[in-house]
Protein backbone atom coordinates (compact mmCIF):
# COMPACT_ATOMS: atom_id res chain seq x y z
CA UNK A 1 0.00 0.00 0.00
CA UNK A 2 1.48 3.60 -0.94
CA UNK A 3 0.68 6.49 1.56
CA UNK A 4 -0.62 9.64 0.29
CA UNK A 5 2.44 12.44 1.40
CA UNK A 6 0.85 14.89 -0.03
CA UNK A 7 0.32 18.34 2.21
CA UNK A 8 -2.50 19.98 2.36
CA UNK A 9 -3.89 22.09 5.11
CA UNK A 10 -6.87 20.84 7.57
CA UNK A 11 -10.17 23.03 7.53
CA UNK A 12 -9.45 23.64 10.99
CA UNK A 13 -6.26 25.77 9.77
CA UNK A 14 -8.26 27.30 6.75
CA UNK A 15 -10.25 28.58 8.89
CA UNK A 16 -8.03 29.84 11.88
CA UNK A 17 -6.07 31.75 8.89
CA UNK A 18 -10.25 33.16 7.49
CA UNK A 19 -10.49 34.17 11.36
CA UNK A 20 -7.38 36.25 11.52
CA UNK A 21 -8.03 37.90 8.24
CA UNK A 22 -11.34 38.91 9.27
CA UNK A 23 -10.67 40.43 12.58
CA UNK A 24 -7.28 42.14 10.77
CA UNK A 25 -9.84 43.65 8.08
CA UNK A 26 -12.41 44.72 10.89
CA UNK A 27 -9.85 46.51 12.61
CA UNK A 28 -8.52 48.28 9.41
CA UNK A 29 -11.69 49.28 8.47
CA UNK A 30 -12.59 50.97 11.90
CA UNK A 31 -9.41 52.54 12.08
CA UNK A 32 -9.85 54.47 8.30
CA UNK A 33 -13.07 55.27 9.30
CA UNK A 34 -11.29 56.86 12.10
CA UNK A 35 -8.88 58.43 10.33
CA UNK A 36 -11.19 60.20 7.66
CA UNK A 37 -13.17 61.73 10.08
CA UNK A 38 -10.32 63.14 12.12
CA UNK A 39 -9.10 64.58 8.93
CA UNK A 40 -12.97 66.37 7.96
CA UNK A 41 -12.78 67.95 11.66
CA UNK A 42 -9.25 69.06 10.93
CA UNK A 43 -10.20 70.73 7.40
CA UNK A 44 -13.32 72.17 8.78
CA UNK A 45 -11.03 73.99 11.28
CA UNK A 46 -9.13 74.98 8.73
CA UNK A 47 -11.80 76.51 6.47
CA UNK A 48 -12.99 78.25 9.49
CA UNK A 49 -9.73 79.90 10.19
CA UNK A 50 -9.21 80.58 6.43
CA UNK A 51 -12.92 82.62 6.68
CA UNK A 52 -11.62 84.60 9.78
CA UNK A 53 -8.39 85.38 7.74
CA UNK A 54 -9.90 86.19 4.48
CA UNK A 55 -12.74 88.18 6.33
CA UNK A 56 -10.23 90.50 8.44
CA UNK A 57 -7.95 90.84 5.26
CA UNK A 58 -10.88 92.45 3.28
CA UNK A 59 -11.97 94.70 6.26
CA UNK A 60 -8.19 95.96 6.73
CA UNK A 61 -7.56 96.64 3.19
CA UNK A 62 -11.10 98.30 3.06
CA UNK A 63 -12.10 95.65 0.12
CA UNK A 64 -15.85 96.69 -1.00
CA UNK A 65 -18.21 93.89 -1.63
CA UNK A 66 -20.27 96.79 -3.17
CA UNK A 67 -18.76 99.18 -5.06
CA UNK A 68 -22.09 101.46 -4.73
CA UNK A 69 -21.05 101.30 -1.06
CA UNK A 70 -20.27 105.32 -0.08
CA UNK A 71 -19.48 104.37 4.71
CA UNK A 72 -17.89 101.26 5.04
CA UNK A 73 -18.83 99.89 7.83
CA UNK A 74 -16.31 96.82 8.07
CA UNK A 75 -17.28 93.26 7.88
CA UNK A 76 -19.20 90.96 10.43
CA UNK A 77 -18.79 86.98 11.03
CA UNK A 78 -21.52 85.53 12.77
CA UNK A 79 -21.47 81.68 13.96
CA UNK A 80 -24.39 80.13 14.56
CA UNK A 81 -23.94 77.42 16.57
CA UNK A 82 -27.26 75.86 17.10
CA UNK A 83 -27.66 75.47 13.44
CA UNK A 84 -24.61 74.68 12.63
CA UNK A 85 -23.52 77.10 9.95
CA UNK A 86 -21.31 80.39 10.09
CA UNK A 87 -21.98 83.80 7.67
CA UNK A 88 -20.04 86.45 6.63
CA UNK A 89 -22.07 89.70 6.32
CA UNK A 90 -20.52 93.39 4.16
CA UNK A 91 -21.66 96.59 6.36
CA UNK A 92 -22.52 99.24 4.49
CA UNK A 93 -23.90 102.53 6.26
CA UNK A 94 -24.44 100.40 9.51
CA UNK A 95 -26.59 97.68 7.40
CA UNK A 96 -25.12 94.30 7.51
CA UNK A 97 -25.88 92.23 4.12
CA UNK A 98 -24.67 88.78 4.05
CA UNK A 99 -21.99 87.77 1.53
CA UNK A 100 -21.28 83.95 1.74
CA UNK A 101 -22.70 81.28 4.31
CA UNK A 102 -21.32 78.52 5.19
CA UNK A 103 -22.48 75.04 7.09
CA UNK A 104 -20.58 72.80 9.18
CA UNK A 105 -20.69 69.32 7.45
CA UNK A 106 -22.58 66.23 9.18
CA UNK A 107 -21.30 64.81 12.59
CA UNK A 108 -19.47 67.99 12.94
CA UNK A 109 -20.80 70.64 15.28
CA UNK A 110 -20.02 73.61 17.77
CA UNK A 111 -19.65 72.33 21.28
CA UNK A 112 -21.29 75.69 22.73
CA UNK A 113 -24.98 76.82 21.73
CA UNK A 114 -25.00 80.31 21.13
CA UNK A 115 -24.90 83.18 18.57
CA UNK A 116 -21.28 85.23 18.07
CA UNK A 117 -20.56 87.73 16.35
CA UNK A 118 -17.10 88.93 15.26
CA UNK A 119 -16.91 92.64 13.49
CA UNK A 120 -13.95 93.65 11.64
CA UNK A 121 -14.04 97.81 11.44
CA UNK A 122 -12.58 98.96 8.16
CA UNK A 123 -8.35 99.22 8.38
CA UNK A 124 -8.68 97.26 11.06
CA UNK A 125 -9.03 99.82 13.68
CA UNK A 126 -11.44 98.03 15.51
CA UNK A 127 -12.70 94.05 16.00
CA UNK A 128 -14.47 92.54 18.53
CA UNK A 129 -14.11 89.26 19.74
CA UNK A 130 -16.87 87.86 21.61
CA UNK A 131 -15.40 84.32 22.43
CA UNK A 132 -11.49 83.13 22.37
CA UNK A 133 -12.34 79.40 21.88
CA UNK A 134 -14.06 77.70 19.33
CA UNK A 135 -14.35 74.31 19.97
CA UNK A 136 -15.65 72.03 16.86
CA UNK A 137 -16.57 67.96 18.10
CA UNK A 138 -16.92 65.44 15.75
CA UNK A 139 -19.82 63.13 17.11
CA UNK A 140 -18.77 60.06 14.90
CA UNK A 141 -15.20 59.56 16.90
CA UNK A 142 -16.44 61.88 20.05
CA UNK A 143 -13.55 63.69 19.07
CA UNK A 144 -12.78 67.67 19.07
CA UNK A 145 -10.01 70.17 17.99
CA UNK A 146 -9.65 73.80 19.45
CA UNK A 147 -9.80 77.39 17.05
CA UNK A 148 -8.49 79.92 19.30
CA UNK A 149 -8.87 83.39 18.70
CA UNK A 150 -6.28 85.69 19.63
CA UNK A 151 -6.00 89.70 19.79
CA UNK A 152 -6.56 91.12 16.24
CA UNK A 153 -8.26 87.99 15.28
CA UNK A 154 -5.31 85.74 14.88
CA UNK A 155 -5.97 82.60 14.57
CA UNK A 156 -4.33 78.98 16.15
CA UNK A 157 -5.51 76.22 15.64
CA UNK A 158 -4.50 73.22 18.35
CA UNK A 159 -2.97 70.71 16.29
CA UNK A 160 -3.90 67.79 18.08
CA UNK A 161 -7.45 65.92 18.41
CA UNK A 162 -8.80 65.08 21.34
CA UNK A 163 -11.57 63.64 23.40
CA UNK A 164 -14.01 65.24 24.50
Amino acid sequence: MEQNNKKTFTIIEILIIVSFISIFSFFGIVNYYNYNEDIKLKNEAKKISEVFNLTKKRAISSFLYDKNCLNFSGYQITIDSSSKKYEVYFGCNQNYSKIDNYSLPQNIFFTTQAVYNFYFSPMGQNITIPINNLRLKNSSTNRCIDIFIRDKAIIEINKSLFSC
